[in-house]
C-alpha cells in the first residue's frame, strides 16, 4: 500500500487478546486501634499518569531519538539533546529483560543511574526499552529502571535475524496473548507507563487490530514504524505513512501515537506530522548522522553543522560526564600498570559511552570519509587502549579531519550574506525542472513545508543524511547494474530480490564503504574484555548484537 491510498475499515482486537482488568488502585488504608481509640490513616501514593495526560506531563515532545543497540547511549543522547529542540525526548538502548534482570555485570553496564543514564538535570524525558518474551523477566528488569526513567518501553519492532533467534521484537507480532501479558505485567507492576513499538503488518486492517490490541494491553504511547518485518537491509523501501495516518485515525485521541520512518531532513518531520496527525517523529539513522536533524533554527549552521565541530563536542561530552566516574584518569596514571590494575582497566573500558565512538564518528563523518582516506585509516585503527587516554586516538583523528576541513575553506571559502553567516545548501528549483533537479549527480531534491521544493547540496564537511536510493532509483539512474548472468531473471522480481545481484558504481561504493566500516569499527570491540558470564548468557538468550537499529 502507498502513501495516500483509501484504506478499509476493520473490526476490533481478536479474541485473543483478553480484556484489561480493573487498573489498580491509588489509595491504601490501614487501621489502628487501641485501648480507647480507633485511628483510620490513609496514605495516597503518587498518581501515575497514563496516555495523553502522561504525554502532556513530559512536554508534549514532537521529535524522539530513536533506541539504537549501542548507539543511543547516555553521551550521545547528550548530543542529540543539545542540537534538538527543549523538551525532545530520547530512547535508551534495547536492553534484554532476562540479561537485565538477573546477571548484575550486564545491568551495570548497561544502565547507570543517577550520575549518568536518567539523570534529572541532563538526561529527561528518557525511556527505557526492553525486548522480552518472559512477563517475570520483563518486570524485574523494568523494576531496576523505573525510578530513572519517564516510561519503559517494550520493543515489538526489531525485524533483525538475532531477534528471531532470541524470540523477542517484531518475531512476536503473531502472539498476541503473549504480547498482551508482556504489557500488562508492566502496567500493572510499574509506578510510570508502559509504551511500544510496533511494525505495520501486511494490511491496514490487521495493523490496526494488532495496535488495538497492544493498546488495550495497556501502552500509553504506541509508536508505529511505517514498514513491515520484511523491510530490511537491502529491501528497505519506503515506510508507509499511509498505514500510520489509518492508525492514529481510529484510535482514541487519549492514546499518543508516534510515527517511525522516512526521516532525513527537519522538514520530513514537519511533512509527517501533517501527512499521519501523529504526535511525534522518532528518527534513527537519520540521528545518527546528523544528530541536528530535528533542529529548526533558521540559521543553516545550526542544521548542517560543521562534523569537526560536532566531533569536538560529542569527545567532549565523553571527557566530561563519562570518564569522572570511571576513575581511568588515575588507572592510566599508574605506571608500570599491574596485572589487576590492567583487568580493572579493560573492564572499564566496555562502558556503554566508550565502545561505540568509533561507530559514531563513522557515521557522523560519513560523507568526508570516502574524501579524505587518511582520516578514514587513523579512524579504523583508533580505539581504546589499555594504559592510555581512551580518546587519545580519536583526538588524533579529529584533528586530522579539522585540517581537511580548515585547508577546505581556505581554498573554497563559503558563500555567506551581509552578517557574514552561511547561506546554506538549497537552490530554487523553478516548476518544470524538477525532474532535471533530481537527475542531478549533486544535490537531492526536498519539499520545503510551503510545498516550494529546492535542490539541497549540503558541503561534504557538514553533518547529513545518508542517502539511500531505492533500487529501482539506483538502477534507472546507472549506479546499480545488474550482473549479466541474472538480466534474464529480473522481470517480475521484486525488488529485494533484485538487490541482492547488483553492483556498485565505485562512487556510490565509496560512501557504501564507510558503512561498512562502521560496522567493522563495532565489531573491534569485541576485543575490549567483557565479563565472560555475560558473554555465555547472552549467547544464550540470543541478545541483540551490537549497533542494530532494531525496530
Amino acid at each position: 500500500m502507498t502513501v495516500g491510498e483509501p484504506v478499509p475499515q476493520t473490526s476490533a482486537a481478536p479474541s485473543d487478546a483478553a480484556p484489561p482488568p480493573s487498573p489498580p488502585t491509588t489509595t491504601t488504608t490501614a487501621t489502628t486501634t487501641t485501648a480507647t481509640t480507633t485511628a483510620t490513616t490513609t496514605t495516597t501514593k503518587k498518581t501515575k499518569l497514563t496516555g495523553r495526560e502522561f504525554w502532556e506531563s513530559i512536554g508534549s515532545p514532537r521529535t524522539i531519538v530513536a533506541p539504537m543497540v549501542e548507539q543511543s547511549e547516555f553521551a550521545w543522547r547528550i548530543l542529540s539533546r543539545r542540537h534538538s529542540p527543549p523538551n525532545t525526548l530520547c530512547y535508551t538502548p534495547m536492553f534484554h529483560s532476562r540479561l537485565f534482570a538477573t546477571t548484575p555485570t550486564y545491568r551495570a553496564q548497561s544502565f547507570q543511574p543517577p550520575h549518568l543514564d536518567g539523570n534529572p538535570t541532563h538526561d529527561r524525558p528518557t525511556f527505557v526499552q526492553f525486548c522480552s518474551n518472559d512477563p517475570s523477566d520483563l518486570l524485574a528488569a523494568a523494576r531496576h529502571v523505573a525510578p530513572h526513567c519517564d516510561a519503559v518501553d517494550l520493543n515489538l519492532g526489531c525485524p533483525q535475524g538475532i531477534a528471531r533467534k532470541g524470540h523477542y521484537g517484531a518475531f512476536l507480532q503473531e502472539e498476541w496473548t503473549l504480547i498482551h501479558s508482556l504489557i500488562r505485567a508492566l502496567r500493572d507492576g510499574l509506578d510510570v507507563p508502559v509504551t511500544a513499538k510496533i511494525r505495520i503488518l501486511d494490511t491496514p486492517a490487521r495493523s490496526l487490530e494488532y495496535a488495538r490490541m497492544v493498546v488495550d494491553a495497556g501502552a500509553s504511547v504506541l509508536t508505529v514504524h511505517g514498514r513491515t518485518r520484511e523491510q530490511k537491509g537491502h529491501n528497505t523501501g519506503m515506510a508507509d505513512w499511509g498505514v500510520i495516518k489509518y492508525i492514529r485515525e481510529q484510535l482514541p485521541r487519549e492514546v499518543v501515537v508516534l510515527a517511525n520512518g522516512n526521516v532525513l531532513w527537519q522538514e520530513d518531520v514537519e511533512r509527517c506530522i501533517a501527512a499521519t496527525g501523529v504526535d511525534g517523529v522518532m528518527s534513527a539513522e537519520g540521528n545518527l548522522h546528523n544528530p541536528a536533524v530535528f533542529e529548526t533554527s533558521k540559521e543553516w549552521e545550526k542544521r548542517f553543522p560543521r562534523m569537526d565541530l560536532v566531533g569536538r563536542e560529542y569527545l567532549d561530552i565523553v571527557r566530561e560526564y563519562v570518564l569522572p566516574p570511571l576513575g581511568l584518569g588515575e588507572l592510566w596514571a599508574e605506571q608500570p600498570m599491574t596485572k589487576r590494575t590492567r583487568k580493572r582497566f579493560e573492564v572499564l573500558m566496555a562502558d556503554p559511552s566508550l565502545t561505540p565512538i568509533k561507530s559514531h564518528l563513522f557515521k557522523l563523518w560519513h560523507s568526508a570519509l570516502p574524501r579524505h582516506t587518511q582520516v578514514r585509516d587513523l579512524l579504523a585503527r583508533s580505539g581504546a587502549r589499555v594504559g592510555e587516554d581512551p580518546l587519545a586516538s580519536f583526538e588524533a583523528t579529529l584533528e586530522a579531519l579539522g585540517k581537511a576541513i580548515k585547508e577546505e575553506l581556505e581554498r573554497n571559502p563559503e558563500p555567506v550574506d551581509a552578517e557574514g553567516r552561511w547561506v546554506g545548501p538549497d537552490t530554487p528549483v523553478e516548476e518544470g525542472e524538477e525532474e532535471k533537479a533530481g537527475e542531478s549527480k549533486e544535490g537531492i531534491l526536498v519539499e520545503l513545508e510551503d510545498g516550494r521544493k529546492v535542490r539541497r547540496v549540503v558541503p561534504w564537511y557538514r553533518c547529513q543524511p545518508y542517502y539511500r536510493p531505492l533500487p529501482e532509483e539506483a538502477l534507472a539512474k546507472g549506479a546499480l547494474q545488474l550482473k549479466k548472468k541474472n538480466k534474464a531473471n529480473t522481470e517480475g522480481r521484486e525488488e529485494g530480490e533484485n538487490s541482492k545481484k547488483v553492483k556498485v558504481d565505485p562512487e556510490v561504493g565509496a560512501v557504501a564503504a564507510v558503512e561498512v566500516l562502521a560496522a567493522e569499527a563495532v565489531e573491534s570491540n569485541k576485543k575490549i574484555q567483557v565479563d565472560p558470564e555475560v558473554e555465555a548468557v547472552a549467547a544464550a538468550v540470543g541478545a541483540p548484537s551490537k549497533e542494530e537499529v532494531c525496530g
